[in-house]
């Protein structure tokens, strides 16, 4: 369907009682007012124009984000040097099956998030940039310019020119309030945000019998599913309603020419795409010894903790179904007034009924979509256990924002029929120009904001770059070596250990790590220790005069970016903390403060004006050293 302009195409007329029933059957009239017929020769004549116009507009913000990051050089730690190394695993002798580790399973058997599809669709463009750090923040754009791109799509196939433009007012908006860290930074939780909006979308295609869209819903919700875990009930029982409805409509219609052939043929390709990506999880699930589904499967059905239960559960999504958040930019958030959000549910569920009286099929089905999502939100948000990260949650946003759409599309619907003549084309130029800026004024402040976009964990980050260069001139056998690479960072849990150790492999030293760190730096970079010529280990803190005391361990590079005023306020900090723990009766916990100060902000038996104390530590940071030495092979944990 390719409806030929937006002062013709209505939303108030899209599929209003028409159902798209076969491919091979007569299709209903494009949406376009009565009346309307010499405006279609306008921008909707050319959709492809419209969306690459649109898409390349969005883009902008992301392209200005990306030449503000590109230099200084980052150096990727934690989670985001796990993934480089994975990502620089494809094609390779040992291609990724699994997702990121997350926080399943027990210590010596952690899990990962379900599946590989976010390293495999990265590498392509990560290669393209010469296998750099930058290279990879180049890939994740990638992906969401990639997602926008499908959800313009289909919107232009659910509603012409007018819902694309309403779409793409919509991205503008949410991409703004996801802003350049989410949208730039290759983690996990942050690759699916857009990807969830065009699965939803899928399936609002779906079930308006547009069938072509089957293996698009395969993808997006695979994608989804294996990057995130909280993604697999989500998206997982999303998609199985929705093909279950439609084979229900579809064996009701079973007498009509091409009515089975039509399901079993997308059905099949459909599945097809869904054995293709999943195949990965499943080799990994069938060959190794503790299959990852298998822990996947166990923290999905018998949590380690107990979970946050009904009422913080309807909390949390009654806060992020606020719309001021939308406009305020706080992806963060998890607490807040609840009173925005549920006056949002009411305005959404009196539009769903006003579709449903006035029998607005393609409207009605999107309504009907994002009520099983609001489902699934609560149910999701009221299994979560443990400390309730912002990132759990960042896809609520967009459901918050489809809901906004598909108020707006309601209220223009009931204004638009009620209108005719030059009022109707003096409603629709209205609605299209305030659509238009929308995405103009929304851009451009993203695009502004861009241009100051950083790295993640600055500090850490450049503490890292710091160390290398010394690091690398100092291995005694040079790229002909085999280096163990060991960490002992009592304050960050291993992020800058994990980031030298990407930067040596991207290098292109024969690099390991010792059992214990296997899950984080994949199990076939695991060394043994006697075949280890080398030991190159990072001491943070108090664990850099541990190693000067080893007569046979040569320190070959030293950092500390604090100032002396940062590190007097650092030694002020801890002096606090140590008092008002022990004024707690908790002196227990500052053998925690010294050992695991990351983990020690999150400990929630302790006093939140402490932690906030902490985190300040945490900022500052502890100077960190290389040593390089013999294999030490006494004390190391397995």
């Amino acid at each position: 369907m390719k409806p030929a302009s937006v002062r013709g195409a209505s939303l108030e007329g899209i599929d209003a009682g028409a159902d798209h029933s076969m491919a091979g059957g007569p299709r209903p009239p494009s949406a376009f007012s009565p009346g309307a017929a010499g405006s279609r020769a306008r921008l909707g004549a050319r959709p492809a124009f419209l969306v690459v116009g649109l898409l390349v507009l969005l883009a902008v913000p992301l392209a200005v984000a990306l030449g503000a990051l590109h230099q200084p050089r980052w150096y990727p730690i934690a989670d985001l040097a796990q993934t480089e190394l994975r990502v620089r695993d494809v094609g390779g002798a040992h291609p990724p099956l699994i997702g990121l580790p997350g926080r399943l399973g027990s210590f010596g058997r952690q899990g990962s998030h379900p599946g590989p599809l976010s390293f495999w669709a990265m590498a392509p463009v990560y290669r393209l940039f010469g296998a750099s750090s930058w290279g990879m923040q180049a890939a994740a754009v990638s992906l969401h310019v990639l997602a926008m791109a499908a959800i313009l799509a289909i919107a232009h196939r659910r509603g012409g020119a007018l819902l694309t433009l309403a779409m793409a007012a919509m991205l503008a908006v949410l991409i703004r309030v996801y802003g350049t860290p989410t949208l730039t930074e290759a983690w996990n939780p942050y690759l699916p945000v857009l990807w969830w909006v065009a699965f939803l979308l899928a399936i609002w295609s779906v079930l308006c019998r547009d069938l072509k869209l089957l293996p698009v819903a395969v993808f997006a919700a695979s994608f989804c599913m294996q990057t995130h875990l909280p993604y697999i009930g989500l998206a997982g029982v999303a998609f199985a309603v929705a093909f279950t409805v439609v084979a229900f409509q579809t064996w009701q219609r079973r007498a009509e020419p091409g009515a089975v052939r039509e399901l079993t043929r997308w059905a099949l390709l459909a599945v097809g795409v869904g054995l293709v990506l999943w195949l990965p999880p499943i080799v990994d699930q069938l060959t190794s010894d503790h299959g990852n589904l298998s822990v996947v499967w166990k923290e999905l059905t018998h949590p380690p903790e107990a979970p946050i239960g009904v009422r913080r559960g309807l909390e949390l999504l009654l806060v992020h179904l606020n719309p001021w958040r939308l406009v305020a930019r706080q992806p963060t958030a998890t607490t807040g007034a609840l009173l925005p959000g549920g006056l949002l549910l009411g305005a959404w569920a009196a539009s769903a009924v006003v579709s449903f009286r006035r029998r607005h099929r393609s409207l009605l089905r999107l309504h009907l979509v994002l009520a099983g999502a609001l489902v699934l939100a609560a149910l999701s948000m009221t299994r979560i256990h443990g400390v309730v990260w912002y990132y759990l949650v960042l896809w609520a946003w967009a459901v918050n924002a489809l809901m906004v759409l598909a108020t707006g599309w309601t209220v223009s619907a009931v204004a638009l029929r009620r209108a005719s003549g030059e009022r109707r084309e003096t409603l629709l130029s209205a609605e299209t120009f305030a659509l238009v800026g929308v995405i103009v004024v929304s851009t451009a402040v993203f695009a502004a904001d861009a241009t100051g976009a950083e790295v993640p964990d600055p500090i850490r980050s450049r503490v890292v770059g710091e160390l290398v260069g010394p690091t690398v001139t100092a291995l005694p056998q040079g790229r002909d070596g085999r280096y163990l690479v060991t960490w002992a960072d009592p304050i960050s849990i291993g992020a800058q250990g994990i980031g030298l150790f990407d930067e040596l492999d991207r290098q292109g030293f024969h690099v390991g790590v010792p059992g214990i760190q296997g899950t984080g730096a994949t199990r076939h970079r695991v060394l043994d220790p006697t075949r280890a010529t080398a030991e190159v280990h990072l001491a943070v803190g108090p664990e850099i005069d541990k190693w000067s005391a080893n007569a046979g361990a040569r320190r070959v590079a030293y950092v500390d970016v604090r100032t002396a005023a940062q590190r007097t306020e650092f030694r002020r900090l801890r002096s606090e903390v140590v008092r008002e723990l022990q004024a707690a009766n908790q002196a227990d916990a500052i053998g925690e403060v010294d050992n695991s100060l990351f983990a020690s902000i999150f400990d929630m038996r302790l006093p939140r004006h402490v932690r906030v104390l902490m985190a300040r530590m945490f900022a500052i940071g502890l100077p960190a050293a290389v040593f390089v030495g013999p294999v030490v092979t006494t004390g190391r944990p397995k």
